[in-house]
C-alpha cells in the first residue's frame, strides 16, 4: 500500500515495521506517516492544522480510565458478562486504533485483534510494541492483547481458537447532524472509508463465537442485521447489541 512517509529520526524498530508490511512512500498521497524518534503517527496532508493521531496505550486518558475508576463502573465489563470468577476469551474482529480491546485486555480478559488495513495495523503493532516496553502495563499487556494482520472475513479459516465472545466495532455511518466526530475518526474515516461487508462479518462471527457477539453501534444507527437482537445496552451515544451465536 502507498502512504507518504516522513522521516523524522531514523528508528529501526519503525522501519523494519513499515517494510514488513510493504508500505510504500507516494508524493502524492493525502495522508501520510510521520516516523518520530519513537513512535509513528498519521496525519492528514491536505489539513496541516489537523491533529496527528498515534496508538498510545499509556496516553493520560488510559490512565485515567484505568486506574481511577472501578472497574465494574465500565460499560465493557458488563456488555462483556465479566464477573469475578469469569473473564471471556475476545476476539475484536475490527480492531482500528485497538482502544476498546485495550480496555477488555486491562479488564482482565485474553484478547486477540484483528486489523485488515496496513495503515492501521502499522500504528496499531508500534503502539503495542511501545506498550510491550512500558514499565506500569507492559508485564500484564504482553499476557492478554496480541495483534494479527489479516482479514477477519476470512477467520474461520484463521488458525486461531474459538473465542468467547467477537466484538465488532465497524465504522459508524454517516449522521446529519453539525457535529463531526472525534478527529481521530475522521482521519480514519478519510483513510479507510466505510465498512460495507459489516453483516456478512457479523454472520461470520455467528459461526465461530462461543457464547456471544457484541456490535457496537452509534445510538442512531439501525442494527446490522434483520435478525433478532438478543438484547442491548446503551449508553448516552453507543449502543451494543448482543446476538447469540449460530447453532452448530
Amino acid at each position: 500500500m502507498k502512504i507518504y512517509l516522513k522521516f523524522n529520526h531514523y528508528n529501526r524498530r519503525i522501519y523494519s515495521l513499515i517494510n514488513s508490511l510493504k508500505l510504500k512512500h507516494d508524493e502524492n498521497c493525502s495522508m501520510g506517516l510521520i516516523i518520530n524518534h519513537n513512535s509513528l503517527e498519521l496525519y492528514n496532508r491536505e489539513n496541516f492544522n489537523q491533529k496527528s493521531i498515534k496508538v498510545d496505550f499509556t496516553s493520560k486518558k488510559n490512565n485515567y480510565r484505568c486506574f481511577h475508576f472501578r472497574k465494574k463502573n465500565e460499560i465493557l465489563f458488563k456488555v462483556a458478562g465479566i464477573k469475578s470468577s469469569y473473564f471471556p476469551s475476545i476476539l475484536d474482529a475490527t480492531a482500528g486504533l485497538g482502544n476498546d480491546s485495550f480496555m477488555f485486555s486491562f479488564l482482565g480478559c485474553q484478547v486477540l485483534m484483528i486489523e485488515r488495513h496496513p495503515i492501521v495495523a502499522a500504528l496499531l503493532k508500534d503502539g503495542l510494541q511501545r506498550g510491550y516496553q512500558d514499565k506500569k502495563i507492559g508485564h500484564w499487556l504482553k499476557k492478554r492483547l496480541r495483534l494479527v494482520i489479516n482479514d477477519s472475513s476470512n477467520m474461520l479459516e484463521m488458525p486461531i481458537s474459538r473465542p468467547d465472545i467477537i466484538y465488532l466495532d465497524p465504522m459508524y455511518p454517516s449522521h446529519n447532524k453539525k457535529s463531526l466526530p472525534k478527529k481521530n475518526m475522521q482521519l480514519i474515516r478519510k483513510l479507510i472509508g466505510y465498512n460495507y461487508d459489516s453483516e456478512m462479518l457479523l454472520n461470520t462471527s455467528r459461526k465461530l463465537a462461543k457464547n456471544r457477539i457484541i456490535v457496537k453501534r452509534p445510538y442512531y444507527a439501525k442494527p446490522l442485521s434483520k435478525d433478532k437482537v438478543n438484547f442491548t445496552i446503551t449508553t448516552k451515544k453507543h449502543r451494543f447489541d448482543i446476538y447469540q451465536p449460530f447453532s452448530i
